[in-house]
């Protein structure tokens, strides 16, 4: 990057920088802010980063977990089988359980076993799920191919990316852990983490205000109609991808302001 002159007086500076390179051309638009926060001793930098073809600055990125991030179905449906398994009823195959995985134990319990949602609910079924995937809620999880570059992408620019699931903490914090994500995030929203989980918006905004972001120049990712009803709720750009537990068809109508089907095709819409 070439060299910037930079004021010695003051508490707090900031200096645009136009980066020489031409592989930033692809972003459209782009810059960084110096900054020298008070107490800290040293500078750093912020890169907002403008997404070719939009008016979006962003400032911050927030992610869904469960189908956005990582593919925790493999994981959900063992347990769900043993359950099944233990309780002499038939087992389901991954192929067909992963897409109900989205409606959480409550989906698991209500399409295996045949049930209305208020008697999945209160059936001692789902609670001998939960208990079977706190034991073994890391085991074939795994991200989706590309993620880990994405979040590198991310980081290496200095802008700050979060998580906001509906996964009770209970199984949301080892989880992170052994993706080694809980340290790499700038904040973790949990679906009990406040009074109310998405689609409401509380959750996003808490998580912008704990970054200390603005949510219109927050971007919010899932793969389901209820990420992206909260990001619009909440003022957020978003962004619905079709590699989770929604079906790809279904999308289209969520309203989100891109679709994608690949994390290339995200890495582009956020001009990383």
């Amino acid at each position: 990057m070439g060299k910037t002159r930079v004021p010695l007086n003051g508490r707090h500076y900031r200096h645009a920088l136009q980066p020489p390179f031409k592989t930033l051309h692809a972003w459209g638009r782009s810059g960084c802010e110096l900054h020298f926060p008070l107490f800290t001793g040293h500078f750093f930098l912020r890169l907002s980063v403008l997404s070719p073809g939009t008016d979006c600055t962003t400032d911050c990125v927030l992610f869904d977990l469960d189908g956005t991030l990582a593919d925790t179905a493999p994981d959900l449906v063992a347990a769900l089988n043993s359950v099944l398994s233990s309780n002499d009823r038939e087992e389901v195959e991954l192929t067909t359980a992963r897409w109900w995985v989205a409606q959480g134990s409550i989906g698991l319990i209500q399409k295996s076993l045949h049930m209305t949602a208020e008697e999945a609910n209160s059936s001692p079924y789902r609670q001998q799920l939960l208990d079977a995937y706190a034991s073994n809620v890391c085991v074939r999880t795994r991200l989706f191919s590309g993620i880990d570059c994405l979040l590198k992408r991310l980081e290496s620019r200095q802008i700050p990316w979060g998580i906001v699931t509906n996964k009770p903490a209970r199984f949301t914090t080892p989880l992170l852990n052994q993706l080694e994500l809980e340290r790499r995030a700038e904040v973790v929203v949990s679906g009990d983490t406040l009074c109310r989980a998405k689609p409401d918006p509380l959750p996003l905004l808490h998580a912008c205000e704990v970054i200390g972001v603005k949510p219109s120049n927050t971007v919010f990712v899932g793969d389901d109609q209820r990420d992206v009803l909260a990001g619009q709720a909440a003022g957020m750009a978003t962004v619905g991808v079709t590699w989770g537990y929604s079906r790809p068809e279904d999308a289209k109508s969520w309203g989100a302001r891109w679709i994608v089907s690949n994390t290339p095709e995200l890495i582009k819409v956020l001009g990383i």
